[in-house]
């Protein structure tokens, strides 16, 4: 038997996918491996506002503008969904979507992340996702159930305008 025949369709169609990666395709991927787990741990630490900044004060090593449209918009979401199938812990919505606006905004997109709610069998659920003009990007089949709680435009404040309502009693 080789190998190949023993994964089930699911894992051999992804290595299929992967192994056909351009350039560009494998910076992202490695640019979301290495981003999750650090968002993953500032979203604990620091909390989403924070984490926000930070990750906006990050310098690109090059913008480009990128006119891919929603294609191009929807193949970063799953590349980032790929690259947190492979950590440990798994990375949260909020995390993942917050590496996707991310990576977005750094291609010249001006990508919206937002968060909502669900009232599910007598439990509030929580779910975080990513829009461009007003479509939500990637996997995004059951977010009319939820209910909007904030919307976090392309471009977060300063710092320290977090840093001063903060101090603020």
């Amino acid at each position: 038997m080789s190998p190949c025949s023993r994964l089930s369709a699911g894992p051999r169609q992804a290595l299929l996918r992967i192994s056909g990666l351009s350039r560009h395709d494998w910076a992202l991927l490695l640019g979301a491996l290495i981003l999750l787990p650090l968002v993953s741990a500032g979203l604990r630490l620091f909390g989403l506002r924070r984490v926000l900044v930070l990750i906006a004060a990050i310098p690109a090593a090059r913008r480009c503008v990128v006119a891919d449209g929603v294609r191009g918009a929807t193949r970063t979401a799953w590349l980032v969904d790929v690259a947190a199938r492979g950590l440990w812990p798994r990375p949260a919505c909020l995390a993942k979507a917050v590496v996707v606006s991310s990576l977005l905004r750094r291609r010249g997109r001006a990508a919206q992340l937002v968060v909502g709610v669900a009232k599910t069998g007598g439990t509030l659920e929580g779910h975080a996702w990513v829009e461009l003009g007003g479509a939500a990007v990637g996997a995004s089949h059951g977010l009319a159930r939820y209910a909007v709680l904030a919307r976090i435009p392309d471009r977060p404040p300063d710092l320290a305008t977090f840093l001063r309502a903060e101090r603020t009693p």
